[in-house]
Order: C-alpha cells, then structure tokens, then sequence
C-alpha cells in the first residue's frame, strides 16, 4: 500500500503532523503507525492519575484511533511497531505487537516522531516487578494497580527530575514514605542553589526524605527492596526509576542524529535524508537564544514541531522559531517555573552574564493568600538583555510566562523592570516580584541606563 505520507508514532508530535498536514491538503493520503494502543494522550498527566486527582485513565486519551480516523482523517495501525525502513526504495516494514504479522508501506514522504523511552540502568536487581519507570498509560496503571492492590508503605524513586518530583507528591497522597534519590546535589535538572533550597525544603515538609549527591549501586529484591546506594541502604515496598529518557532512534542508522542521539532536524523538520522529517521527543530543536540544536524533550515542544511538519510535509515551508526550555511544575503546595539560561549556562555561551535573586510576596501582603516567591534572573551585563529566569513559590505560572515573553521579544531588564503588567491586590503587589527583579538587576549593567 502506498501513502502520500507515513508517520512513524503517534502522541504529541505524530498526531499534530497528522492533523496539520491535513487541515492545509485535505486530499493527502497518511497513515500513523503506532507501537502501543494509545495513539493520542495526555503524558504530562500520568502523576496525577497515579495520585488520584485524574479518576479514569480514559480521561487522559485525546482520541481512540477509530476517532482519529472519523475526525482528522488519518489512517491509524495501532499496536505495530516500525522495524526497518529502507530509505532507498521508500517502504516502511512494521510487526504487530500481539501476532507478529508483517506489514509493508510505501511513502512519498516520512515523519518520524518515534518519541523518547525511559533510561532503565543497568544495576542489579532492575527487573524486579517492583520496580517501575512511568512514561505511557499502561505505565500509569500498573503503578496505580500495585499501590491500590498490594498496600505498599515505602517507595524510592530514583531520579530528581519532573518526573521524580511530581511522583514523590503522586506518592504522598496514598501515605507512602518516600525517598527521593538524585545523584547530583540539586534537583529539577539545573535549579539554582537559592531555587533549589526552596524545592528541598519543601518537599522534606511534606515528608518526603531528599536524598542528593546519592547514587544507587543496586538492588537487593527480598520481601522488601533493598536499595544500596553509596550513602548508606534502605528497605522499601516499590521502586520508581525517573532518570530521563532516550530518545527511540536505534533503528534509523542512516539518518543524521546530534545531541543524545536524537535525530537532527533543521527549523523546518528536515533530517539528512532526502523526504525523510522528525519531530517530538525524538528529534532535536533549535535553541531560541544560543541557536544551537539541543534535545529538551517536552510535549508542548512536540506539539509544535509536529504542526510544523505537519504543514510542510504538505507543501508549505514554514520555520520553528525554537524553544527556551521553558517548564514548570507544582511541588506541593509551591510552584516552580525556568525559562532561558542560567547565568553559568550563559557564560558558557560567550555571554558577559549575570544574576540576581530576589524573595517579594505574590499578592498584595495585605491580601489574605499571599505566599513568597523567590525569582532568579539571568542576563547579559554588556547589553542588558534578558536571558533567563527560574521561580518557585506562589503563583509563579503567570510570571514565569512573562519573562519567556520578554526574552522572544529581545527586552532588556530595564525594560522589564517598567512593563505595564496588571494590577490589583489579588493578583500581586504594586510592584509585581518579575518587575523588581528587572529594576534590581539593572544596577549590575555596565553602562548607565538613566
């Protein structure tokens, strides 16, 4: 069978090509092959299915296949996985899951938006059914399945990223005790040691044991898991495996592929093969401020690389402007947002920069529900422009969002210390904490901006 195009996985990024190359030429013919059942979903959601606050899995699945079909018109092959493409000759060979039959595909065009996987390290022990990683929906309930079947008191999670993080407060919620292990001395991939106290401390006054600089050596399944780490051992009814993922490239050898081995694309999609596009976590993206290709897999960047390629695969030519990293997280009953460079990352860069860090209060403090929020700024000394920022406290999402619109739009921290951003007492004090920490760090500029 032969397709105009051929979408090699599905979720974020395959799904939005799908989707998008079809709203601009209705009469193109694609098929999305998918290795799981779940084509369209909600990933981001899992730790809050896992803790409850979502009932049903189902509420996380955007669409069925069968709906995907009637409602985007996209051919969907659910439940094969993609094992060889001959690029030469254009054809796909993809083997059910379930009974190993084979399939062939032929194409004009291919996208590939293969995803990420969880990196499962080699330790011993590792494959014991105690021991989870959490990326898909059937992830998802196998933890939710142990926790309501078997009544486990104790879990570690191994890994300090969002994910770890989310799951320790996922964890909480049904009275686990939790130990969250992280081999470097912080949390959340690069917080800064004032943001990072902040994300410490509180998880702690949740209960949650913080374990950094701790590397786990192995595991000893017994009646309990022994978790042997470089610190010191303890004993715990699960285990959650949360140290990143790797991008699902193995099979495409003749495709260029960059940083992790994520397959390079340029602003467009394009890989090194002729016809041959990537988006998602499997793919690199461009760099809005450095402009180097980086690998930060994230779904909204999946989405939008996907519509990109979407579009262009059928005859447009349009350009993703790139990504700052942009992220944020609820740890508790705090918030934590990042956008940009640290100012380390900025130097490493070539940029002359600096930082301030700055503690205000979210509302007006005479507003019943004002909480602290700490801001760290990053920025360039010589120029003054903005080139980061990470938050955590209260009401940070809108802040944080801010300063990634100051840094698309080239603002310098003057200008951010007298943007007119709205006021009342609910919502901020009359100097709002991002507008302090742009007039703050204007006195560390070398030149005078008076």
């Amino acid at each position: 069978m032969k397709y105009d195009v051929v979408i090699i996985g599905g979720v974020a990024a395959g799904t939005s090509t799908g989707a998008s190359a079809k709203r601009v030429d209705s009469s193109l013919g694609i098929l999305l092959i998918q290795k799981e059942k779940f084509i369209s979903y909600g990933g981001c959601g899992l730790p809050y299915y896992v803790q409850g606050i979502v009932k049903d899995i189902d509420d996380l699945i955007e669409f069925t296949p069968q709906e995907f079909r009637e409602k985007k018109g996209v051919e969907v092959l659910p439940e094969y996985e993609v094992f060889e493409v001959d690029f030469e000759r254009k054809i796909v060979k993809a083997r059910s899951v379930k009974d190993g039959d084979v399939k062939e595909f032929e194409y004009e065009k291919l996208v590939v938006t293969t995803g990420a996987s969880p990196i499962v390290p080699n330790l011993e022990g590792i494959e014991d059914e105690r021991i989870f990683t959490i990326r898909t929906p059937e992830d998802a309930m196998r933890i939710r399945g142990f926790i309501e079947g078997k009544r486990p008191e104790s879990v570690a999670i191994v890994g300090g990223g969002y994910i770890g993080v989310e799951m320790s407060e996922a964890f909480r919620t049904h009275g686990l005790k939790v130990f969250l292990i992280e081999m470097m001395d912080h949390l959340l991939g690069n917080a800064e040691p004032e943001i990072n106290e902040v994300v410490v401390n509180t998880l702690e006054r949740n209960g949650v044991k913080v374990l950094l600089k701790t590397q786990v050596r192995k595991f000893v399944p017994d009646e309990k898991i022994k978790v042997v780490t470089n610190s010191g051992d303890m004993e715990v009814d699960m285990v959650l495996i949360s140290v990143g993922v790797k991008p699902n490239t193995e099979i495409f050898d003749n495709v260029k592929k960059g940083v992790k081995g994520a397959i390079e694309v340029d602003e467009t999609g394009k890989t090194s093969m002729e016809d041959v596009f990537s988006a998602g976590d499997c793919a690199t993206v461009d760099h809005f401020i450095t402009k180097e290709k980086v690998y930060i897999p994230m779904g909204t960047t999946a989405n939008k690389q996907g519509r990109i390629v979407g579009r262009n695969v059928a005859g447009r030519k349009e350009r993703f402007i790139g990504v700052l990293g942009s992220s944020i997280t609820k740890i508790f009953d705090v918030e934590f947002g990042r956008t940009g460079l640290t100012e380390e990352e900025a130097r490493r860069f070539g940029y002359d920069s600096g930082s301030v860090y700055i503690k205000s209060l979210s509302k007006a403090k005479y507003y019943p529900g004002s909480g602290p929020i700490h801001i760290k700024l990053s920025f360039d000394k010589k120029t003054g422009r903005i080139l980061g920022a990470q938050m955590v406290g209260s009401d940070v999402h809108k802040r944080i969002d801010v300063v990634t619109s100051a840094i698309y739009g080239g603002l310098t921290v003057e200008e951010l210390g007298y943007m007119d951003l709205a006021y009342a007492p609910p919502f901020s004090p009359v100097w709002d904490p991002v507008l302090i920490s742009g007039n703050v760090a204007r006195r560390y500029l070398k030149f005078d901006t008076r």
